[in-house]
């Protein structure tokens, strides 16, 4: 059985090469700091974090045959680890004793489903691989069951995301400081379902086009995170706390394809993301008008737990 300390020397090796750059999804943090301007209007500053990744990479990303396989095997090697899995059975085996007991064990699940799939036409019909720009279609026939995937270049990215981020247990981009349960469960979640979004075909021994939707789950925007340091409260009570919220998208309209980018409020120990509450527009015409008196309101009881705590 692969332990830790070989599948976590797997990992950092896959992110010492250029595998990352092409391949892996990163979430940006952007901390805000509130203050006063001159005139003695409230304002706030933008802070940006560079990355400290340079320099020339290993190049992984063009092996495709070997990097598919070199993943699958760590992750296949984590998950017979964290589920107590039986050493050398059949990955159709491990698929069925792997629980679903919450969502991150269906996350691990289907993604692991959808990989083995990939791993198995790598390794058994590789002439039946289609791996371009637009991503892979996968389709051939073995013992009767017909196995089939089609899915996009950028659904091949949220999957080998997904599955570095499980066995990391650590969302890349976010350091310690915005680092919570809810905020890495919520973006595993998100990731989840933009893959499915990017699955055209699914066919195998399992089934056809079934893979589990995450509809009950607090997903958690995973491009651009806004945390701000010293948030503004507008009113408190042992019920709710309620900030100025700061809006960093071009809308306020969150029902938008334009809106990608979520704020999170530092509150105590906690850090608490829009996602779990309610804004409440201000008053105008225009979206500068609007953010002046816009807030969000967040109910202590479902924010001020573990889930939420700052690790």
């Amino acid at each position: 059985m692969m332990d830790s300390k070989c599948i976590t020397s797997i990992v950092n090796f896959v992110k010492q090469t250029d595998f990352v750059e092409s391949c892996l999804l990163n979430v940006e943090v952007r901390p805000i700091e509130c203050g006063i301007d001159e005139e003695g209007k409230a304002s706030h500053c933008v802070h940006m974090i560079l990355s400290d990744s340079f320099g020339r990479k290993a190049q992984l990303s063009e092996a495709w045959v070997a990097s598919n396989l070199l993943l699958f095997s760590v992750f296949d090697g984590y998950l017979e680890n964290k589920y107590a899995l039986m050493e050398g059975a059949s990955f159709k085996n491990h698929f069925d004793n792997i629980p679903e007991r919450n969502c991150l064990d269906k996350i691990c699940k289907n993604c692991y489903r959808v990989f083995k799939i990939i791993r198995n036409g790598i390794q058994h019909n590789l002439s039946n691989v289609v791996h371009d720009k637009n991503g892979y279609f996968i389709d051939y026939t073995n013992r009767n069951t017909h196995y089939k995937l089609r899915i996009s270049a950028q659904g091949i990215r949220y999957l080998y995301t997904l599955v570095v981020y499980i066995i990391q247990n650590r969302i890349d981009g976010l350091g310690k400081e915005w680092s919570t349960i809810g905020h890495y469960e919520g973006i595993l979640s998100e990731l989840y379902n933009l893959l499915l979004r990017e699955i055209q075909e699914l066919n195998d021994e399992i089934g056809q086009n079934d893979l589990h939707n995450l509809s009950d789950a607090i997903c958690v925007r995973a491009i651009v995170r806004y945390p701000v340091i010293n948030p503004t409260i507008i009113e408190e009570n042992g019920e709710f706390v309620v900030f100025a919220h700061i809006e960093n998208n071009g809308t306020d309209d969150e029902s938008s394809p334009k809106y990608c980018y979520s704020t999170d409020y530092k509150y105590g120990g906690f850090l608490l993301p829009q996602e779990i509450g309610v804004i409440t527009k201000g008053e105008g015409k225009t979206l500068s008008e609007r953010m002046k008196s816009a807030t969000i309101k967040f109910r202590k009881l479902d924010c001020c737990t573990d889930r939420w705590k700052v690790l």
